[in-house]
This record gives C-alpha cells, structure tokens and sequence, in this order.
C-alpha cells in the first residue's frame, strides 16, 4: 500500500470515529506533492484531536464508540504496511497565534503557555482563554497551546465543557505557563447536553494549516 493509500485510509477512520461520536471534525485538504510515509505532523494532530475528543466523552459520562478500531495510527495500518513505512519524526508543538487584547498599552506583557489535562497529562484543545472583566480572548489550539498580550496585573480566566474553571493572575510576561485543569464533579449532563454559562464567541483557529 503507497503512502498515500495509507493517508486516505487513516483520514477514513478518523472521519468515521468522529462521525461515531458526534465530533465537529473536518480533516484539512492535503497540499503535499508526490507520495509521502502515509503520515505527517498534520494528520498526527488531527489524530490527537480526535483522541482529546474522546476522552473528554468517557469523562463526562458518554459513551465513546470506536467500532473496533484502535487510535494508534500505526494500528491503522496494514501489516505489509507497517513494514515499509519509515520512522515518523516526532511531532513539534504548534506554536499559537498571539492576539493582542492590550492594544495601545505599553506596558502590556506577553503570556504564553499550555493548558493540560490533570488527570491524563495530555493537552486540552479549544479551551476558552478571556481576559477577565472583558470580551476579548483566545482558544488553545491542537497542541493545547494559547498567547495574549494583555495588561500587567491582569487576570486570565480558563473556560471547558466540564472542567472546573481556572483563574491566572499576570504579573510578568511568561513564555511556557503551563495551566492545569480538572473535572469538574459538578456538572450537570442531560443526555448528551452538558448544562453550562453561555461564553461569549471567541475567533479562534482549531485546525493549524498544513
């Protein structure tokens, strides 16, 4: 199998376990010329989303449909496949795009950081970053990353779908803050509806450009 059998096959199962599990996933249209290993940075981040995704699901008490199929995308593959395919180079986080939420303010700082599952270590993808008292914010992208210029003194607050939210007071700029969240014990699930404040809409990439 070429590679990029490989790619359309792997991009298949990701579509059908988000189809599985009523994840928002639209893979990104793929730009490379010639064949290619089957994988690459772009797909492995799609993948991550997806696996974010899920276990967001087990711990909000839903359940996660899989059909059988493992995440790993070295178990997508055919065995012959697997054979031939080299080494993937690991995965470089995807540094976040910086919004500004301090214009005009000269002693404004920068924060750049990271926010992480307690439980499971791993990033958290589309957490609502605001700066507190206002509208303005940011989203973390695939690799759990966010950046903002804002005000010193300032406060961050940290919004998910059922985590306890996070409050981060900015006394100076920070290039790897890492945030650390957790489930939340109380909230409230009807069905497949978590029950939580309305935040207001936030103009945030999800998926990086290949």
């Amino acid at each position: 199998m070429k590679g990029k059998d490989i790619c359309k096959h792997l991009r298949e199962v990701r579509c059908a376990v988000a189809s599985a599990n009523d994840i928002d996933y639209t893979p990104a249209v793929c730009t490379h010329e010639g064949d290619c290993s089957g994988t690459c940075p772009a797909c492995e981040r799609e993948l991550r989303y997806i696996e974010h995704q899920l276990h967001r699901r087990r711990a909000m008490g839903k359940v996660v449909t899989v059909a059988g199929l493992a995440l790993g995308a070295a178990s997508f593959m055919p065995m012959q496949a697997q054979q031939v395919v080299p080494d993937i180079p690991a995965v470089q986080p995807v540094q976040a795009k910086l919004v500004d939420a301090a214009p005009g303010d000269t002693t404004a700082v920068i924060v750049r950081g990271r926010v992480i599952d307690r439980e499971t270590g791993e990033p958290c993808v589309g957490v609502s970053v605001m700066l507190k008292g206002t509208i303005s914010g940011t989203a973390t992208n695939l690799d759990g990353n966010f950046a903002m210029r804002v005000p010193k003194g300032s406060k961050l607050q940290f919004f998910y779908v059922g985590y306890e939210d996070y409050e981060y007071e900015v006394t100076e700029s920070v290039d790897d803050v890492e945030i650390v969240i957790t489930i939340d014990a109380k909230a409230v699930l009807m069905g497949d509806v978590a029950i939580i404040r309305k935040m207001p809409d936030v103009d945030a990439d999800i998926y990086e450009p290949r």
